[in-house]
């Protein structure tokens, strides 16, 4: 199978998600220097109408450097070997140097992916679009299913900038407490990372960015119980709290979630 690589610069691949072990194992505030992703991060008090988030960019400008990681049919991402155990084999079949930064990231991934799941919660690294969504039916019990992300209202979505946004009346909080949520990893092609997060939150929070008035619709997550989390978690070190304190994220750009459609 010829699978498209596309990594033209590791750094861009690298801001795409912080990896699961530093949430598993914690960090430092020193490694997530320069992670944009962290400005996604806030907590819950700050739904209340007039909070402004940090400067973020929902879109990325990814595209426009490295491109995306390609998109697999099942049929492709099944003959591709997607284990720890087999990663010689699959640094050749990406011609990958073996002590190059990208082979690094590739065995972080597969290790994140092998990593034990969080108490109650399931979890699953999906290679391929359809193994995503058949993920998300059997977690939710139902094929009825809506999409929780971000949508602009008022501007195109390939117009990718930071931007501080206001947090307007309106906010909706979705009935449904179960949900799968999936994160974009680092690998040569697209691979998500899906859990079902335990006592959580979902909601659709109304921005509008200070700078040209720019219109969005943005899904977001909070996990209530953190009270299990490392404190050197990277939530706890960039927002300054302690394990037990609510977190939140908006869902930005390789990050979404399924709820039951009787939530939306």
């Amino acid at each position: 199978i010829d699978v498209p690589f596309q990594w033209k610069n590791v750094d861009n691949m690298l801001v795409y998600c912080i990896t699961y072990h530093r949430y598993k194992l914690g960090t430092t505030l020193d490694q997530l220097k320069g992670d944009r992703e962290t400005n996604f991060l806030f907590l819950e008090e700050n739904l209340k109408p007039g909070s402004k988030t940090k400067k973020v960019d929902f879109v990325k400008k990814v595209q426009e450097t490295s491109g995306w990681p390609t998109l697999l049919p099942r049929r492709e991402a099944q003959g591709i070997p997607f284990s720890s155990s087999k990663l010689a084999d699959i640094l050749k079949r990406f011609s990958l140097d073996p002590n190059s930064a990208d082979a690094s990231i590739v065995k972080h991934t597969l290790e994140d992916c092998e990593m034990e799941a969080n108490k109650g919660e399931t979890r699953y690294c999906a290679t391929s679009l359809e193994s995503v969504v058949d993920f998300a039916v059997s977690q939710l019990k139902t094929n009825d299913l809506q999409l929780l992300t971000y949508s602009f209202v008022n501007k195109e979505e390939r117009d990718p900038k930071s931007r501080v946004y206001t947090v307007q009346p309106g906010v909706v909080e979705l009935p449904s407490a179960q949900a799968v949520v999936c994160h974009i990893e680092s690998y040569p092609y697209a691979v998500f990372h899906c859990h079902t997060p335990v006592k959580s939150k979902y909601y659709v929070v109304p921005l509008v960015a200070e700078e040209d008035g720019s219109r969005m619709s943005a899904g977001a997550t909070c996990h209530t119980d953190t009270s299990s989390w490392n404190p050197n978690h990277p939530s706890m070190l960039v927002l300054g709290i302690k394990p037990g304190t609510p977190v939140c994220h908006f869902l930005s750009h390789g990050h979404f979630a399924f709820v039951p459609n009787s939530a939306s």
